[in-house]
Formats: C-alpha cells, sequence, structure tokens
C-alpha cells in the first residue's frame, strides 16, 4: 500500500512538473513575440538579443546611451554583479547590457582578473556551432591544483575542448581539467519586472567585444568608455555623494558616479563590478531604490519553485526545520573545512542548548537540512550528522528533482540540471525557521537574503 501511495505521488508531480513547464514556456513565447515593435524602440523590456547588428541602428540615431561590465566566478557572485550594475543603469541613465550567467559544473575558472585578461577569457566562451558542437572548455594552470583547491589561481589560461595541451602548452603549465559550461539568460531564472519598469536592458549573448561593438554601430576608439583597467580585484569604489566622507577601505581608487555621468561615449564599459561593497550608497533615493531591488530580484522559474516547494512539504512544510549551509569544497573553505563545521554545530547548539550529545536526545523543534557544496559522506561533514541525528541534505531527494532534467538551455540544448541544483539547494534553505551561513560566503549571504523575505516568493 505505501508503495502504491509512492508511485500516486510522484505521479502528482511530474504531472505539476509538466503543467509549471507548459505554463512557463507558454509565458516565454508571449513575451518574445509580444511586442511586434521592440527592436525599433528601446522600451524598459528585456525582449533585445545582441545577435544582429542591423537591430541596432535605428537606436543609436536616438542616442541611446550603454552601460555594460564583466561577470566572473559563480553564479552568486554574477548576481552580485548584475545588481551593482542594475543600480549604475538606472543612477547613470544608461540602457544596461546584460551579460549572460556563465554557468559551470563544479568550481568556476573564471575569477577576478584584469579587465584585457578577463575580457579574453570570456571571449572563449561561446555557444556551439557547426565548428564548436560541445559546451566544454579546457583550463590549465602552473601547479598541481585539484578542483578542491582551484580558486584563487591567478595564472589560469582556457582553451576550447579540443586543444592538444601535450602539444604545445608549456611543461610547467601541464595541469588541465576539462569542464562543462553553458551561458543561460538571467531571465530564465529571476523575476525582472522591477528592473523593467526602471531602467531599459538588452541581453549580451557572448563575450565578443568587436561583436559588441559593431551590434551597436558605434566606433571602438571614441565612443567607447572604459572605467578601469582592474589592476587589482578592488580597484575602484563608487559613489553616488560627491561629498560622502566613506573611506575608500579595501579599495585602491574614488570615482563620483556624478562624474561618470557627464561622460559623453555610447558605451560606458566597466569590468569588475563585484563586491556588496562596491558602491557607496548615501543618498536617500539611492537607498531607496537599492532596498527595493534586493526584495524584487527574487527566483521566479516554476519549474525550480515547484520542486523547492515540494522538498520543503517533504520535510515539514516552511519554517518548520532549520537550514544550514556548509560551503566546504573550494578555496579558502576546503583548509578552513573543520572550522567551519565545528563553527556551525557550536552555534546551533548555543541556541539550543537542550541539545544532548552524550545520550543523542535532541530537542530541537525541527529537522536540520543542509546545503552544502560536498558529498554526504565527505569527512568533514561526519561530526555534523553525528551530533544531529535527523539531517536531511539534498541527496536525500533525488526523485524530486526529476523536473530539473526537462530543463534545457534554449540557447545551446543544455540539460540544466547539474547547473541548477545548487539554486535548489539554496531556495530550500531560504525557507527555514531559522538559518545559519558560512561565513565569507556569498552563497550563504544570498540565502540569507532570501530567508528573510521568503514568504513573497
Amino acid at each position: 500500500m505505501a508503495l502504491i501511495y509512492i508511485k500516486i505521488g510522484f505521479i502528482i508531480l511530474f504531472v505539476n512538473s509538466f503543467i509549471s513547464i507548459s505554463l512557463y514556456l507558454n509565458h516565454r513565447r508571449q513575451a518574445q513575440f509580444s511586442n511586434p515593435t521592440a527592436i525599433i524602440n528601446i522600451t524598459n523590456s528585456n525582449e533585445f538579443n545582441i545577435s544582429n547588428s542591423n537591430k541596432y541602428d535605428n537606436l543609436t540615431r536616438h542616442n541611446e546611451k550603454f552601460l555594460t561590465y564583466l561577470p566572473h566566478d559563480g553564479f552568486n557572485n554574477q548576481g552580485i554583479e548584475l545588481e551593482n550594475a542594475i543600480f549604475l543603469a538606472w543612477f547613470l541613465n544608461r540602457t544596461l547590457i546584460i551579460p549572460p550567467i556563465l554557468y559551470f559544473v563544479g568550481v568556476t575558472p573564471i575569477i577576478a582578473q584584469p579587465y584585457d585578461k578577463l575580457y579574453d577569457l570570456l571571449s572563449r566562451f561561446i555557444h556551439p556551432n557547426n565548428n564548436f558542437k560541445e559546451n566544454k572548455i579546457t583550463f590549465c594552470f602552473s601547479e598541481d591544483k585539484t578542483e578542491s583547491n582551484f580558486r584563487g589561481i591567478k595564472d589560469v589560461q582556457i582553451f576550447d575542448a579540443n586543444y592538444n595541451t601535450s602539444s604545445s602548452f608549456q611543461e610547467n603549465q601541464r595541469y588541465c581539467k576539462l569542464v562543462s559550461y553553458t551561458l543561460y539568460n538571467w531571465e530564465n531564472l529571476i523575476d525582472f519586472s522591477f528592473v523593467r519598469r526602471h531602467i531599459k536592458y538588452i541581453h549580451r549573448r557572448d563575450f565578443n567585444f568587436k561583436h559588441l561593438v559593431e551590434s551597436l554601430n558605434i566606433d571602438p576608439n571614441t565612443e567607447v568608455y572604459n572605467v578601469s583597467s582592474d589592476e587589482y580585484p578592488y580597484q575602484v569604489r563608487y559613489y553616488d555623494s560627491s561629498e560622502s566622507k566613506a573611506e575608500l577601505g579595501k579599495y585602491k581608487k574614488r570615482v563620483n558616479l556624478i562624474t561618470l555621468s557627464k561622460k559623453p561615449q555610447k558605451l560606458m564599459h566597466f569590468g569588475n563590478v563585484f563586491s556588496s561593497t562596491r558602491i557607496i550608497k548615501e543618498l536617500q533615493k539611492s537607498k531607496n531604490f537599492w532596498k527595493k531591488l534586493m526584495n524584487k530580484m527574487l527566483p521566479n522559474n516554476p519549474i525550480i519553485i515547484n520542486v523547492v516547494n515540494t522538498i520543503v512539504d517533504k520535510i515539514g512544510g516552511m519554517n518548520s526545520f532549520i537550514g544550514v549551509h556548509a560551503r566546504l569544497g573550494d578555496g579558502y573553505f576546503v583548509k578552513n573545512q573543520n572550522k567551519t563545521v565545528q563553527g556551525l554545530i557550536k552555534r546551533i547548539q548555543k541556541d539550543f542548548k537542550v541539545i544532548s550529545i552524550e545520550n543523542h536526545k535532541t530537542s530541537l523543534p525541527s529537522v536540520i537540512f543542509l546545503a552544502t557544496d560536498v558529498k554526504r559522506n565527505d569527512t568533514s561533514l561526519q561530526p555534523f550528522f553525528q551530533t544531529f541525528p535527523c539531517v536531511y541534505t539534498l541527496d536525500d531527494f533525488a526523485d524530486l528533482l526529476e523536473p530539473l532534467k526537462f530543463l534545457k538551455n534554449p540557447e545551446d540544448g543544455m540539460i540544466m540540471y547539474k547547473f541548477l541544483t545548487p539554486l535548489v539547494d539554496l531556495l530550500v534553505i531560504s525557507r527555514s525557521s531559522k538559518f545559519y551561513k558560512t561565513n565569507k560566503s556569498t552563497f550563504s549571504s544570498y540565502a540569507g537574503r532570501l530567508h528573510k523575505i521568503s514568504d513573497t516568493f
């Protein structure tokens, strides 16, 4: 009888997911064809793709000014970069050219770099075509680094999937890894309703600078303003008020946005705009806009939301469990695995002093859902599982993740399952009654932000 109920439950989940997929695809089709004049007149809309230079002849004649930036690192860092760019476009009254999400399976090889080097690295990532049929790329580095401690290496070199490293790569840079990637449109994941009402924007499909300027029909020598060469990851800090007394902190240079607003060039090209401290916002209008943006840039893909809701229901419902994020799988976090895990244990024990470790009895009001970037059987996690007897991870709900296997990137046909499961992990812990984060993790920061407003999406 139990088996029958399980089968019925799975059938219901599959039907609901199929309906969500159908509604989602229908919504995207309607969005693509609902405004037949969008190519001629820039509106506060998402209906532009830089793929045909002829599209922009009419736009540039109307003295439109543009702004773009270069993304790097993982999804959450790229999200911070996007939000900063949205603010900059709003403040400077420019049309934002939004790069795609650069998604990797595993640790990203694209970290903060000087402007020219970052552009060169990003330009290697393209959509498959007749000459390039796979979304795979080889990255190489000079030391024998594993994927777990790759982050932070500065001398990365990247080649396409067919590159023969043995024949032409220097001997002291022989460590290479083949990774899968995809370029994904932000609006496939995030609600842009608020953004659409406040700025103009278009989507960029690749990272080819020549293609960009040709698409916009502008002269790269006279009509492009490069804001910073980004010799350092924290080169420039931006200020919305020229009267601000805020110190530079870890940044090297101050730039007032009012100064940038007077630049005449058609394209203002930023490089690295990462960090929640990158822009000093002291004007009241800036604070108001930023607060609303933070509360409105929410995940809204119906398939993902349906999967998250189903998992949350399985573990007792929203606000009925404790959410914990343990980032342990890369760079700084690998070196601090024990410190991170022990810190999480102590913080939970402090909040729930009635837990008795000796006899394995607990008075926790709910179960724990643990989001992590390492496997459940990883040695670093064992103290956590030994301390708390009722802990779920995403691996316990593999069957409920099946609908993600129906999600394809319409640009290249890539199945998005492996790229999107970390987002599901994040959204589940955001629905918890109490959330415990990993310090210095942007994944944790985003989860914490969503946790505060989880009842709104």
